[in-house]
């Protein structure tokens, strides 16, 4: 199952003449972890309005599952993502108020409503631990006010190892487009967790290549640079590195190895 993943990212030491930052909507692929696209935006409130455009840069997204924030269950990306053959999942947020309020009356519980199908999942990373339970159910057309709607699937997590010793839990619900032949509710837990992995890749060229403190601001300069960190990052996930300083000093130490990667060298 191919998943694109779509985030934006303020380069917050790039400014224009106007004193205006540079924001960029970039278009992951989960698995391995490549950037497919970027694109610039000037305007971060209107991040919705670069959507389509960013995934316009992809020629072929047939069958895939998109995944964004809140800001993106609009209708417009749904009808978008259907006409290209895709599908979309998103949470939903109080700001989308009747769809949130027609998500939350539903019967969420699984004693009582037989087609829920319920998917748990535990991790533990950098000393935090998450418990994930999401709960999958069917929609009937045209049953709550998204198109082309067919499943709801709320999240609840529990984490803890924040250094407060309490167990922290919050939940969302959210809806997806994908038919259940398409991605089935395992599926959907883990297309989920991989939204983060665009989070995850703009941590590392803000800690890793420090993005944030370039100061380069010329032109499509900045952008460019966000081009090439996010070149420089993709070969290591494709070789199966885990550890992106790690793979930086390889690399930097047997560039050669960096260019066959790009198969630029036997």
């Amino acid at each position: 199952m191919l998943q694109l993943a779509v985030g934006g990212k303020t380069v917050r030491g790039a400014r224009d003449e106007q004193g205006r930052q540079l924001h960029l909507l970039g278009v992951y692929q989960a698995d391995p972890g490549v950037m497919l696209a970027q694109r610039e935006m000037r305007h971060k409130p209107h991040e919705t309005l670069h959507f389509t455009a960013a995934l316009d840069l992809i020629a072929d997204i047939t069958g895939a599952i998109v995944t964004a924030d809140a800001l993106h269950a609009v209708a417009d990306h749904a009808h978008y993502l259907h006409r290209r053959g895709a599908f979309g999942l998103f949470p939903v947020k109080e700001n989308r108020s009747t769809l949130f309020a027609q998500l939350d009356t539903l019967d969420w519980d699984e004693h009582t409503n037989p087609h829920i199908t319920v998917v748990r999942a535990e991790e533990t990373n950098s000393g935090h631990h998450e418990i994930r339970i999401v709960r999958v159910q069917p929609l009937a057309p045209r049953q709550v006010n998204f198109p082309h709607a067919t499943r709801a699937l709320p999240v609840e997590r529990y984490t803890t190892g924040r250094g407060d010793g309490k167990i922290h839990a919050d939940a969302e619900p959210g809806i997806t487009t994908a038919p259940a032949q398409t991605a089935d509710a395992a599926t959907l837990a883990r297309v989920l967790r991989g939204q983060r992995a665009i989070e995850a890749q703009h941590f590392v060229r803000d800690v890793t290549f420090g993005e944030d403190a370039c100061r380069a601001r010329t032109g499509s300069l900045p952008r460019a640079l966000a081009i090439f960190r996010s070149l420089a990052i993709s070969p290591t996930h494709l070789a199966g590195w885990t550890n992106n300083a790690a793979a930086n000093d390889h690399y930097r130490n047997h560039p050669t190895d960096a260019l066959r990667e790009f198969g630029l060298m036997g």
